[in-house]
């Protein structure tokens, strides 16, 4: 990937707080550690709403899925919506799982998912967001970060507050579904009151 294209600062699994870690995993694929790169249930869901609606209409996609997208296709096929592109995305996914363990593949996924801002990877969206380094974050950033991933655009805290911290209980949510954190630690991470960074404010064009 053009390191230009944004921002990005690589960092370890190990310097990521473990709330981010179990954030993003709850959010974007709760089996991760489950299973091989592929979740049947996903797949099957997708290829169902693509059978009524005639073409791919949701992802399904697992966190080694999003990392073969975006790392392993060209951008051309990367936009399509297409059932050959989903079966390529699973193919590779499926040759990640073969041939890295799973805490490499999170490391990877955690340092080129886009967070919005122009910023790749979790060390630069802790550092937009939150002027602080991705080991740093609590719960309540955490959930807030991996609520970003699914529409950087739609969640963006600078810029619609709501939606963000909805997001964020959604995240919460799931998390507790997942197993990683309590009812009562989720409430109090929802009612914890963010100090988002002062920066330049939201990108009205960022890519232009």
């Amino acid at each position: 990937l053009d390191p230009r294209a944004g921002r990005r600062t690589r960092v370890a699994l190990a310097d990521v707080s473990p709330a981010l870690r179990q954030a993003v995993i709850a959010v974007e694929d709760a089996g991760f550690y489950a299973h091989p790169g592929v979740e049947a249930r996903g797949i099957a869901g997708a290829a169902w709403q693509m059978l009524r609606a005639g073409h791919v209409v949701s992802g399904g996609s697992t966190i080694t899925q999003q990392l073969a997208r975006a790392v392993l296709l060209s951008d051309d096929e990367r936009g399509r919506r297409s059932l050959l592109r989903k079966l390529r995305e699973s193919v590779l996914a499926l040759r990640i799982t073969a041939a890295y363990d799973k805490d490499t593949v999170l490391e990877l996924y955690l340092n080129e998912v886009y967070f919005g801002q122009l910023a790749y990877g979790v060390e630069a969206a802790a550092q937009t967001y939150f002027a602080a380094p991705a080991r740093d974050l609590d719960l309540a950033q955490a959930a807030l970060l991996a609520g970003l991933i699914q529409s950087p655009a739609v969640y963006n805290p600078l810029v619609a507050w709501d939606a963000a911290k909805a997001r964020q209980g959604v995240a919460l949510d799931l998390m507790v579904g997942a197993g990683f954190v309590s009812r009562a630690e989720a409430d109090l991470a929802r009612s914890e009151p963010l100090r988002l960074a002062a920066g330049d404010g939201p990108l009205h064009a960022p890519h232009f």
